[in-house]
């Protein structure tokens, strides 16, 4: 037994040494643990910094994708759903109507207490009147209580009508007899006067209160502030107007890009900066395949911004809307994608015009143009709800294509000019508004195997102080270009011949022909694309500046024995150019 009872008390030593150390060891464990989180500096975890550039645009699609994407933003629904009048009657509150509804509420509560009080002032006035009442007669009083067998007997004398030094009312004689002797004989009647008088003013405020609403605002707005004074704290949230689900458009970067189309009916979208600006007369840099095959050629060449609508005209009359971004994305060198992939354009369809548009505003139109001469005017809002389905916008003659679509309005001037290097004049706001469906009317009277060339819009004389460094650029298809004062491109009768834009270099007369006359401005750039895909971009103010009748000068050399030509121009704006770097 005695074997036993050590070995048992060993056992037991050793169990409560092993838990001794176990303490311990958690002791240290938790202490050096909570040491070192604390040391930690919370810099060395993974964070992200959003901060504002100068354009809002850059920073706010990371964040739309961080508010969608991951638990930073929560949106939740809210039902204003309640009873009204007698709490049978459904109702949906807006957040007006249910604060409105929350100050009618406060106001009833503020009459229903004001009633109340004025009520409890009352009845305490009249038992201070049965007291001092009393107390005139103190004598009589106790006389009466004492000499009475109960109560209910002292109550009947003191209401005694016979009385006419007391004759209390019921309350007034029960708030004396539940008073006590010494009570009633220690009563103090400058006391009771002055509680009467503070009664009487309360009871005038209370009655003042209750039929002046003016008053019960004021009160209420009081209260209002005390309460934002004794518990008011730093608003945590905000009340902003519902912005609704995020769609794809917040959710991208509003980037500046470049978009190709190609004759073969391929479409692609490049970053703005993937060219270059170079020096004017050099070869430049392939935006599409090497392959030199027609379908390759290149058809369009705009910049814009990835939120913009791309309002895409077709020769047929069809018009299409399609966000910039929805445009995918490719390298310099490839091909792009098919129309069709991304627009329902019939195959014996092109698309002749492109028009980037950033808002549909109700002062602006929309020029369309056709290659025979014939122009009309619509209001841009007409399109505000393009689709990619696809609506018509023009009636054509046979033999007639729709090619160009600018937008103006009737402060500014149509500048059209032909192939053959004529150019007209005229005031857009002489040019009637028509329906989507109209023809037009005749731009420029044009010579036999003469087609319009292009369409700019430019301001009258007068209306920008920034007018004077405008310029009409000119450029063939041979690589030949120069800049034109617009004051030389006078206002003239919409469908006259015009005036001489551009003369031809004698030994190319045959084979070179306007190619575009666009405005633009000497801090802009440009960017010719030749029908290979070649690609120049370079200054405005390294072309020179000349007259109407010069032929220009050499600003991009083009494989005229391969059958090469510059088949579309690009204006990249000042602005544009700042924003993009």
């Amino acid at each position: 037994m005695i074997a036993i009872s050590i070995q048992l008390f060993l056992k037991t030593q050793l169990c409560f040494s092993f838990f001794c150390i176990y303490i311990a060891f958690k002791k240290i464990f938790l202490q050096y643990f909570f040491s070192f989180i604390l040391s930690l500096n919370p810099f060395t975890f993974p964070t992200v910094h959003l901060s504002a550039s100068n354009n809002a645009l850059f920073c706010s699609s990371p964040q739309n994708n961080l508010f969608k994407k991951t638990p930073l933003q929560t949106t939740f629904s809210g039902n204003f759903l309640a009873l009204m009048g007698s709490g049978t009657v459904p109702r949906r509150f807006t957040l007006r109507s249910a604060l409105d509804c929350f100050l009618d509420f406060r106001i009833e509560t503020i009459r229903r207490r004001s009633a109340f009080q004025l009520r409890r002032v009352k009845n305490r006035a009249h038992i201070v009147d049965g007291l001092l009442l009393a107390l005139n007669v103190i004598d009589e009083v106790i006389e009466i209580i004492r000499s009475a067998p109960d109560q209910m007997t002292a109550r009947v004398e003191l209401m005694d009508p016979g009385n006419e030094r007391l004759s209390l009312s019921r309350e007034q004689a029960d708030a004396v007899l539940r008073l006590q002797l010494g009570q009633l004989t220690r009563l103090n009647k400058g006391k009771l006067t002055d509680e009467r008088k503070t009664l009487e003013a309360s009871r005038k405020e209370l009655e003042k209160l209750l039929s002046d609403d003016n008053a019960v605002r004021d009160l209420m707005r009081d209260e209002f502030e005390n309460l934002k004074g004794t518990f008011g704290i730093p608003r945590r949230t905000k009340i902003e107007a519902d912005e609704g689900e995020l769609n794809d458009i917040d959710l991208i970067r509003n980037s500046r890009s470049v978009i190709v189309v190609t004759r073969g009916g391929y479409i692609k979208r490049l970053p703005l900066k993937t060219f270059e600006s170079q020096g004017r007369g050099t070869r430049g840099k392939k935006s599409t395949t090497s392959n030199a095959s027609q379908d390759n050629e290149v058809a369009h060449c705009f910049t814009c911004n990835d939120h913009d609508t791309l309002l895409m005209v077709t020769q047929k009359g069809i018009a299409y809307g399609l966000r910039a971004f929805q445009v995918p994305a490719a390298s310099r060198t490839a091909r792009g994608v098919p129309i069709p992939s991304v627009l329902p354009v019939k195959a014996d369809d092109v698309i002749t015009s492109i028009l980037p548009v950033a808002e549909f505003t109700k002062d602006e139109f929309c020029v369309l143009a056709t290659e025979n001469g014939w122009i009309k005017k619509t209001p841009l809002a007409a399109f505000e709800n393009l689709t990619s389905r696809g609506l018509i916008i023009a009636t054509l003659e046979d033999g007639d294509r729709l090619r160009w679509c600018e937008k103006c309005t009737d402060n500014e001037n149509i500048l059209v000019g032909s192939r053959h290097g004529m150019a007209t004049t005229f005031e857009a706001a002489k040019l009637r508004p028509t329906g989507r469906t109209s023809r037009g009317v005749r731009s420029m009277r044009l010579k036999e195997g003469d087609t319009v060339a292009d369409v700019s819009i430019l301001k009258q004389s007068g209306t920008d102080k920034d007018q004077r460094g405008e310029f009409v650029l000119a450029v063939t298809s041979n690589g030949y270009g120069k800049r034109i004062r617009t004051d030389e491109f006078r206002t003239q009768a919409r469908g006259g011949v015009g005036v001489i834009a551009m003369k031809f270099k004698t030994n190319q007369k045959e084979t070179d022909q306007i190619s575009c006359l666009r405005i633009v401005k000497e801090d802009d750039e440009v960017l010719f694309i030749t029908a290979q895909g070649v690609i120049v971009r370079q200054k405005v103010a390294d072309i020179p500046s000349q007259g109407r009748a010069a032929t220009g000068v050499l600003v991009q050399k083009v494989d005229i024995e391969g059958g090469d030509h510059i088949s579309s121009v690009s204006i990249v704006p000042k602005s544009m150019i700042e924003m993009s770097k």
